[in-house]
């Protein structure tokens, strides 16, 4: 075990331990004698850290986890167990001990601990590659700096492999796979000082094939009659993607028309009218519902591109009503000329309490970032004809776990419970959890096997008009200078879509 040190509450207070949000930690005089320092211990066991101590007749303990002075968990406990899971490595924790009869609470004791050890592996990231007479499965990751070795296990249940890799490798190659295989990653850095947590990732080898979607009967008539982005993100899906399939709404009946596909890509973008039409969906796309929904459920993913991200409310994912009646901001406009570069931010760091780098997450694979000491950015539009299609929603996070925009907390129930992954926000919005802008649903605590991805970044255009506002439909439009990000930002995400 390593070394960890007891300090009593006025100790923390004087040594200015005032950052701390919550009320775990006030000078107040309390009304229960506190626990016995010397009676709580901890161990390091496997990744989780765990703590004992002699159970308190009629007593239950208050355990509060901070990091950097900021609410990480709060549980009560009352069998003399709290386990602390998946702790991270060079972070400190302290925790805050208070003996409670349901009512009163004791002065806390505080203690704390770190886990040395190397840094955990980042970006890791699977793919199926088809060979003749079968499949073999990359693993692609990021080694961490501090890391002497990577210890790689993978298995199918049946088939185990590991391998330890100490020159710096960044991929490896499982040879022949099988159809129905789900093969599951685990990585884990190492140094002198110990071990970091495992990063996973995995794979089911299946089908690959990507749908279209479109309220269009056909490509002509997508191409003849429908928006410019919409057009140019079915012509450049073609051209990436070959054997990728148009998919008529109207043609959908029946969860058996979607058997074929992994992926489902649905952009939608509107102009000139009003915030009501993106919740309006057609007729054609409502009667269709029923069978995506089941096809989504049974494990089926989507891309939900601008205006087509409020679909994943009409599948039942989340409560379109509050998606509606919270802030939010969705536009709809004809655009105009915009001379500014838009940025993405790729990090939250909520009132500098705590920072979430999504940066190396698969979909912004081989995407350069700029950086300063708060937020890591990604430019998607250069100067040119700006529609502005931000459809985008706030508070979404804090309304369903009922926990502050700001709290560590909040940020860990809504992706651990929930499934629901912010991946990118505004560069002004990232003091606050709330803003769902690029996300991510995974299944989380609903009957929804599937993932979606909701692309709802108004900097994220297929097609940037003309400088006369005139359409440039084209599978790879030249009036923005960043078109290459926010096409490998949907290369990206296709290809992590086929690996749920």
């Amino acid at each position: 075990m390593k070394l960890y040190k007891t300090i009593f509450l006025s100790a923390l207070l004087a040594f200015g331990f005032t950052a701390c949000q919550d009320k775990d930690i006030e000078v107040s005089e309390a009304v229960l004698a506190p626990a016995s320092e010397s009676d709580i211990t901890g161990a390091l066991t496997g990744n989780d850290y765990v703590w004992t101590w002699n159970p308190v007749s009629g007593m239950d303990m208050q355990v509060s986890v901070y990091i950097g002075g900021t609410l990480n968990a709060s549980e009560i406990v009352s069998d003399g167990r709290y386990v602390h899971r998946n702790i991270d490595t060079n972070v400190e924790y302290t925790y805050v001990f208070k003996l409670t009869d349901g009512k009163n609470l004791s002065t806390g004791v505080v203690k704390h601990y770190t886990r040395h050890g190397a840094s955990q592996v980042t970006g890791i990231m699977m793919s199926q590659l088809d060979k003749e007479g079968g499949y073999d499965a990359k693993v692609e990751w990021t080694p961490s700096a501090d890391a002497a070795s990577v210890i790689f296990s993978a298995t199918n249940g049946t088939r185990t492999i590991d391998r330890v890799f100490t020159d710096g490798e960044e991929s490896y190659l499982i040879a022949d796979v099988n159809y129905g295989e789900e093969w599951n990653v685990t990585l884990t850095a190492e140094n002198a000082e110990g071990k970091s947590l495992p990063a996973t990732a995995t794979l089911r080898i299946g089908k690959t094939a990507i749908g279209f979607l479109s309220i269009y009967p056909t490509p002509d008539d997508l191409l003849r009659n429908g928006d410019d982005d919409e057009a140019s993100a079915w012509l450049w899906l073609q051209g990436e993607y070959p054997s990728a399939s148009f998919v008529y709404f109207g043609d959908i009946h029946a969860v058996a028309d979607l058997d074929a596909y992994r992926v489902l890509f649905w952009m939608r973008d509107l102009e000139g009218v009003d915030e009501n039409a993106v919740w309006d969906f057609p007729s054609v796309v409502l009667d269709a519902t029923p069978a995506v929904r089941e096809w989504y459920k049974n494990g089926g993913n989507l891309l939900l591109w601008s205006h087509a991200t409020p679909y994943i409310a009409a599948l039942g994912r989340l409560d379109t009503d509050m998606l509606r009646t919270n802030d939010r901001s969705i536009n709809a406009g004809m655009g105009g000329w915009n001379g500014d570069t838009w940025r993405m931010a790729v990090t939250l760091h909520p009132g500098s309490r705590f920072k979430k780098d999504f940066s190396t997450h698969p979909i912004y694979k081989g995407l350069e970032t700029t950086e300063n000491d708060r937020v890591k950015l990604i430019a998607f539009k250069g100067p040119g004809w700006t529609e502005d299609h931000n459809c985008l929603f706030f508070n979404i996070p804090s309304v369903l776990t009922g926990i502050g925009n700001q709290e560590e907390a909040c940020y860990n129930k809504i992706t651990e419970e929930y499934g629901i992954y912010p991946l990118g926000v505004w560069d002004s919005q990232i003091d606050w959890v709330s803003q769902l802008n690029v996300w991510e649903a995974q299944q989380g605590n609903t009957e929804f096997a599937g993932t979606v991805l909701c692309i709802g970044n108004g900097g994220c255009e297929f097609s940037l008009r003309n400088a006369d506002g005139s359409a440039d439909i084209s599978a790879y439009p030249s009036n923005n200078i960043y078109q290459a990000n926010v096409l490998t930002l949907a290369k990206n995400s296709l290809e992590y879509l086929k690996t749920r």
